[in-house]
């Protein structure tokens, strides 16, 4: 048997995983080097435990002290028993080094993060000099090769086998997940995917996870605030709504729509995220006066939203109005 997951970033942001049709598991993006932290991993991460998808972090190494980068990791994975993956592969000016890769490793055991598994990219490999990588075997990584055979499609349809040469090993390292595809559809969005032989609950097992909790009545406690966007052109309406996977008063998932009459609304819709700004800025959102709520996002706004933003663009004088869904564990 085959199973099949994407990874994911904020390039995907506002992607529903409960529309995802071919995902058995989900890679998130948690931080990149110490200067950056994905705003939608917490929400994608909350998704995950809810429809009971085992869920692995990621982390983009960079040149930084490693044990600043594992400590940034920790701040931010949410819960430092998921499995995670070192992303390990050029970006600009930087080329990670074995010594780079061991040293995070290390500094990542070292603070209690349960990192697993090893993005290494064959011809990256390669171009070290195809170096032996039993240091990381040895304290316990896997490896997630990538090799992409072309086409476009659902992912199982892209598979190209559990004879690819994208099981090869390298290193001394057998591939436990193959990135197969930059190209699968999934959703509605283009997406990496990529592939287990297995069960699900040999990945979970391999990764030294739990199974994914499902929420009972009791971590499922529903809030709803609904008003008025202003009318007038130009005319600004800031609406705040619960910081979505964030703060002291265990907010979950935050859902954000806008509903028109008498007319197609068009207006700009902007967040400011904590400790990010203003992000996620769409300048001509249409809400129609005949369809049904429009979610500008696509899904559950990304974690730490302080605010949102409308402004009155095209038919500034139909009645528009904003509701916000939340959770709260």
């Amino acid at each position: 048997m085959t199973i099949f997951g994407p990874d994911i970033s904020s390039y995907q942001a506002g992607l529903d995983l409960s529309r995802l049709a071919d995902a058995s598991f989900v890679l998130a993006k948690t931080t990149e080097g110490t200067y950056y932290t994905d705003a939608d991993y917490q929400g994608w991460r909350s998704q995950a435990r809810a429809l009971g998808l085992p869920f692995i972090w990621y982390h983009f190494l960079s040149g930084e002290d490693p044990h600043a980068q594992a400590q940034h990791t920790l701040a931010h994975a949410g819960d430092s028993s998921l499995p995670g993956m070192l992303d390990a592969e050029p970006a600009g000016s930087f080329s990670p080094s074995l010594a780079q890769m061991v040293a995070y490793t290390d500094a990542a055991h070292s603070v209690g993060l349960n990192l697993r598994l090893l993005y290494l990219p064959h011809w990256y490999w390669q171009q070290m000099g195809s170096p032996n990588l039993t240091a990381l075997r040895t304290r316990g990584l896997s490896l997630v090769s990538s090799s992409y055979p072309g086409g476009s499609g659902s992912a199982p349809r892209l598979y190209p086998g559990d004879a690819a040469s994208g099981w090869n090993s390298y290193g001394g390292m057998a591939p436990l997940l193959y990135q197969f595809t930059n190209q699968a559809s999934d959703a509605g969005r283009p997406l990496d995917y990529n592939a287990f032989r297995g069960t699900v609950g040999e990945l979970i097992a391999a990764l030294g996870a739990s199974p994914a909790p499902t929420l009972s009545e009791d971590d499922d406690v529903p809030a709803f605030a609904t008003g008025q966007i202003d009318p007038g052109a130009g005319v600004v309406t800031m609406v705040c709504p619960p910081p979505a996977n964030f703060g002291a008063a265990g907010w979950g998932n935050v859902w954000f729509s806008l509903g028109s009459d008498f007319g197609d609304a068009h207006v700009r819709v902007a967040i400011h995220t904590h400790g990010q700004g203003w992000s996620h800025i769409y300048e001509d959102v249409v809400v129609p006066a005949t369809g049904d709520r429009v979610n500008p996002f696509g899904g559950p706004l990304p974690a730490g939203v302080q605010k949102i933003s409308v402004v009155r663009t095209i038919n500034p004088n139909v009645p528009l109005s904003y509701l916000i869904e939340a959770v709260h564990r």
